[in-house]
């Protein structure tokens, strides 16, 4: 098994790799593949190990070679076919692009609610009625979906997909989907890219370590190591608030309750696919929208850094929650340090 990021990187680097052996790019090191990628040359030998194949000391991967490995791990027997609601202006977009980028999947279903698409052609596929959406996605045997409705409409339209059999949907829409467990959910969220690029550019550039995890810099290894220290310890949500000088602005569950990973970041989409119902999470953003993802992952506390005091519309959805509300006068940085030395100096290191 490898996780969804890895996925994603052997994604990327079969098209880096198909559109270098276009070029006549015959082999490739780790160390380029990556500076292509924007990731570390020892996380591309690491995705490669994942699924077996090795290149050769003296003249890297066989840029062939290497496309056939990916492609043999990352496509099924034939490709799957996907469903696409919502035919605006982004949904045609997405469509004019998937229509040829992929070989593992083919866009055989388009559903928009406007009378005036409904039965039209777009980029070779019949646009369907909305209304009998469920009917044909089931009868048809769709898995995925891609999602590029407006935010009102998304969950909605998630739901009507799932009852038909879908277990994949990709979402543009920049809202939280409250899903069953089991629905894969990938989050394409074009407005924090924007913001993200608006930011870096701001601050002359930047922005793209390889090692940055958990949305802060050198945050990731202290994160790594106290999912470490926490996992041997029962450390309660009330305990550390006291232990690192923070203030309880809501109480959680009756009793306390235990917690045995943090995740520390603003990234909606990567606490969507990391949090659990024993997750810290510690962030800038006091938010309801934050809030609201934390309550959809059963999220039990919430430390906001930087001294940033939650508004009245925060805390009464924490009380109506039961989610445990802390703030730190520190920033994420150092109120993660401060949790580290804290569980290190008790000798469970």
């Amino acid at each position: 098994m490898v996780s969804r990021k890895t996925v994603a990187r052997l994604s990327r680097y079969r098209r880096l790799l198909t559109s270098l052996r276009d070029q006549g790019v015959a082999n490739i090191y780790s160390h380029e593949l990556a500076r292509h990628a924007v990731v570390s040359a020892a996380q591309v030998r690491r995705d490669f190990m994942a699924i077996g194949y090795s290149g050769s000391p003296n003249k890297g991967y066989e840029v062939p070679l290497c496309i056939e490995s990916l492609s043999s791990f990352l496509d099924g027997a034939r490709p799957q076919e996907v469903a696409l609601v919502g035919v605006g202006n982004l949904g045609r977009a997405v469509l004019q692009h998937l229509a040829t980028a992929s070989p593992s999947a083919a866009i055989v279903a388009v559903f928009d609610t406007d009378p005036g698409l409904i039965g039209t052609t777009v980029q070779s596929c019949r646009v369907m009625d909305a209304g009998r959406m469920e009917e044909l996605v089931r009868g048809l045997g769709i898995e995925i979906a891609v999602l590029t409705v407006p935010p009102a409409s998304a969950q909605e339209t998630a739901e009507t997909l799932v009852r038909a059999g879908v277990k994949s949907i990709i979402s543009f829409a920049p809202v939280p989907l409250d899903l069953p467990r089991h629905i894969f959910v990938e989050y394409m969220d074009i407005t924090a890219a924007l913001e993200s690029a608006a930011f870096f550019s701001r601050r002359g550039g930047g922005g793209t370590d390889a090692s940055d995890e958990n949305g802060g810099g050198e945050i990731g290894p202290i994160v790594s190591k106290l999912q470490k220290l926490l996992a041997r310890t029962a450390m309660k949500l009330e305990d550390l608030a006291g232990l690192i000088g923070a203030r309880i602005v809501t109480p959680g569950a009756p009793g306390g309750t235990e917690i045995a990973k943090i995740y520390a970041g603003d990234r909606v989409s990567d606490l969507l696919n990391e949090a659990s119902d024993k997750t810290l999470l510690v962030s800038n953003l006091a938010s309801v929208q934050m809030l609201r993802v934390a309550e959809l992952m059963d999220v039990p506390g919430i430390c906001f850094v930087n001294g940033v005091e939650p508004d009245a519309d925060v805390v009464a959805l924490a009380r109506e929650n039961g989610t445990l509300l802390m703030v730190s006068p520190d920033g994420v940085f150092e109120t993660c340090g401060r949790i580290y030395q804290h569980l290190s100096g008790n000798g469970r290191d």
